[in-house]
């Protein structure tokens, strides 16, 4: 069975709100060290083993804080929306597209992107090759990679795993084949 996982959202950016940013790396809004400190100071008593993360600059910056050797590993990326990428979700939903991609977004693939079934392939492979570990595994990335983790886990259905709320900075604990968010 596997140790404890810490599945860790990257804190918040500096975006205008209702943009579409899966695969872009976007700059951390002026709040990081505030919101980075709080994260690591939660693990002060935590025996922490190895530490992944994607390797965009807005998780890479947030693993950085825990001075741990930090394993970087692309299937960490969040999905990747292809054309929308940096396009408003407004503008979006008012594509044929996407309106197609919304009503089938688990296996529909955005136009030069990814579905969500592609994302979930890439943790269940990144799952199937990390060793486990007795201490605290901590996994750095993004809302869509920590739902594809929970479906994969078994824990939720890929449908179940949008309906959890995934703020910036949230913590994710992982044991014994439930979550709990910190």
């Amino acid at each position: 069975m596997w140790g404890i996982i810490y599945l860790i959202r990257h804190t918040r950016l500096k975006i205008k709100e209702g943009i579409c940013y899966g695969s872009t790396d976007i700059d951390l809004a002026d709040s990081f060290l505030e919101e980075a400190e709080l994260i690591r100071e939660k693990f002060k008593d935590i025996p922490i083993g190895r530490v992944y993360c994607s390797p965009l600059n807005r998780c890479k910056k947030l693993a950085e804080c825990f001075k741990r050797r930090i394993i970087f590993d692309n299937r960490l990326i969040e999905m990747d929306f292809g054309d929308w990428e940096g396009v408003s979700w407004n503008e979006v939903f008012q594509e044929e597209e996407g309106k197609r991609w919304f009503a089938n977004y688990i296996d529909e693939k955005c136009p030069n992107g990814e579905s969500y079934r592609d994302l979930h392939k890439r943790v269940e492979l990144f799952l199937k090759e990390i060793p486990l570990d007795a201490k605290a595994t901590l996994i750095i990335t993004h809302s869509g990679v920590i739902r594809a983790f929970l479906s994969v886990l078994n824990i939720t259905t890929p449908e179940e795993s949008f309906s959890i709320e995934i703020s910036y900075g949230q913590i994710i604990k992982i044991k014994d084949g439930d979550y709990k968010l910190l």
